[in-house]
């Protein structure tokens, strides 16, 4: 019996396992290095007070929870309302970002996060009019020159629970910096233009990251403070090229969007490679799909200003462009990140036929 046929005859007897142990949509890995770990015990006190915030405040008669995970989970059964969450923590990994991500995970269901006192993220709205974000992942672009090198660092979390669950229940947490982001020729991650028919939510305007008319990029733009926004959006960005860098043979990548886009460069609409699928091109834009684009022979420009345009449309639920990496790199670095995230992001069931059918 040959290995095809062995295959086949074995399937049947393997559908029952693969449902057990494999189920939805698959993950979306990205290329992270950590910075700081900051999953396990974490300062926890019911109550809302606004001094909690602050860096020097007494927390010592607080209690120990683990994070990531639901306040339930760690003894606070049946308990909804305010609370806080507070860590201190030292940086010693070297980093050359202005700008790092803070990852607090899944939060059930509103959030605010300061770092060293200052807000740096908030998603949901807090009573009275709630509005939870319990299925927004939580990644937050903290300044760098925020973080303090040589001591101690404090994040503080003010989480309110309407119903169920609460907390900060699914990681990952922790601060990183994108590997495949330095690797770009041009990276054009941070503050583009942002146009839609929403504002954004009054408890985002705080934040020391707010910027009136831009949003940071990559990122839902939930976790930037516009709740339930679905529809059509621009995101527009002007940069400039080297002359010293080569202008040909180079790709535009915009990490994964949520859900369909449209993507100009000086006028020009871009065409989209494609994710590379065992030995074809195939696929619909989706919210897994990696953005990676062509750009055309004398489209960037050398010497002045370039034009990016993206349009994107959400149907429903988390929307933008929400991962990285962001930039132009050249072609082939586009192709093999094309292929990795196209292996991270299968879907259980693609894998197991993959497995089987190949």
């Amino acid at each position: 019996m040959n290995a095809k046929s062995y295959k086949n005859q074995t399937l049947k007897g393997y559908l029952l396992l693969f449902f057990l142990i494999f189920s939805g949509v698959a993950g979306q890995t990205e290329n992270l290095k950590s910075l700081v770990n900051l999953e396990g015990n974490w300062k926890f006190s019911i109550g809302d007070e606004p001094a909690r915030s602050l860096p020097n405040y007494d927390d010592s008669n607080w209690q120990i929870v683990f994070v990531p995970n639901s306040w339930e989970e760690n003894g606070f059964e049946d308990y909804n309302g305010f609370a806080w969450y507070r860590k201190s923590f030292r940086i010693v990994q070297p980093y050359n970002r202005e700008y790092l991500y803070l990852y607090m995970g899944y939060i059930d269901d509103v959030d605010e996060v300061y770092l060293n006192g200052k807000l740096v993220g908030a998603s949901g709205n807090f009573p009275p009019h709630t509005v939870t974000a319990y299925d927004i992942p939580r990644m937050y672009p903290i300044p760098a020159n925020l973080l303090n090198k040589e001591g101690e660092n404090v994040i503080a979390v003010r989480v309110f629970d309407q119903i169920d669950y609460g907390g900060i229940t699914a990681g990952p947490v922790g601060i990183f910096v994108d590997r495949d982001q330095e690797r770009m020729d041009v990276d054009l991650t941070g503050y583009w233009d942002f146009e839609c028919g929403q504002s954004v939510d009054e408890g985002n305007l705080n934040c020391i990251t707010y910027r009136k008319g831009k949003i940071f990029v990559p990122g839902f733009w939930e976790a930037r403070g516009f709740n339930g926004l679905d529809g059509k959006v621009k995101y527009s960005k002007e940069f400039t090229y080297s002359s010293k860098l080569s202008a040909s043979g180079k790709a535009l990548i915009l990490g994964v969007i949520d859900d369909n886009d449209e993507v100009y460069l000086n006028g020009e609409r871009l065409k989209w490679m494609g994710p590379k699928r065992g030995r074809s091109w195939s696929g619909d834009l989706n919210h897994l799909s990696f953005r990676a684009y062509t750009i055309p022979s004398g489209v960037l420009n050398t010497r002045g200003a370039n034009i990016l345009e993206v349009m994107v449309i959400d149907h429903t639920g988390p929307g933008g462009i929400y991962k990285g990496p962001i930039g132009i790199a050249s072609v082939e670095l586009a192709e093999e990140m094309g292929k990795r995230e196209y292996q991270d992001n299968r879907s259980s069931f693609e894998k197991f036929i993959d497995y089987w059918f190949d």
